[in-house]
């Protein structure tokens, strides 16, 4: 049960992230709109699989280091607030920022496989999403997390980076639900901004 619950409350920390406009985003966004749902599709599925390999790297150099030395594990809590917390204000201070969507660079005419490559090495080359990873483990995982529960985060991760993305390469090569999410930007951000900022709050607190 306590296995269950910290998966669940990992990955809804990551989901807010994972939601949040970023590089990943628009370059799933821009060939959903530009080139085709297919190419868009596989770009998403190399965004999850990139994530997995984030996911794995954080969660096991955590795991190993935690084993060393068990005071970082108070010390990344503090980091882990710190920066939740300031991804809070940037995303809150870009909110009424219109979303550029540039045009694609011939997505639909490079492969799906191609397409994939590039959302995997788009995903690897992104700080923010590695950071993301290393911090948000390092804050919410137990000092001494149980074998289920590291098998279950990578593929957890895989799951929700890959159905997040997807349903944004669907919903983006439509018009009526792209006119929308732009027209909602401002709201959803500062939504998530909100909620991030509380979460970092917490994590100070119980970092004490």
């Amino acid at each position: 049960m306590h296995t269950a619950l910290t998966l669940l409350s990992i990955l809804a920390v990551l989901a807010l992230g994972v939601m949040s406009p970023g590089p990943s985003f628009l370059l799933v966004a821009r060939t959903a709109v530009c080139a085709s749902r297919g190419a868009a599709v596989a770009s998403a599925l190399g965004m999850a699989a990139g994530a997995t390999l984030l996911c794995m790297a954080a969660l096991f150099g955590l795991h190993a280091l935690f084993q060393q030395i068990p005071e970082l594990f108070v010390l990344l809590k503090l980091v882990g607030g710190a920066y939740l917390l300031y991804l809070a204000v940037r995303i809150w201070r870009g909110a009424a920022r219109p979303l550029a969507i540039r045009d694609a660079q011939d997505e639909a005419q490079t492969g799906l496989a191609r397409n994939a490559l590039i959302g995997i090495g788009t995903m690897l080359s992104n700080p923010k999403a590695a950071v993301q990873y290393g911090v948000i483990f390092a804050a919410m995982l137990p000092q001494s997390p149980s074998t289920t529960l590291l098998l279950l985060l990578p593929p957890a991760v895989f799951l929700l980076e890959a159905s997040w993305y997807v349903f944004v390469a669907f919903g983006l090569s439509a018009e009526q639900p792209r006119r929308l999410y732009l027209s909602a930007k401002t709201g959803i951000d500062r939504t998530v901004g909100a909620v991030l900022a509380a979460l970092g709050l917490k994590l100070l607190w119980a970092s004490r």
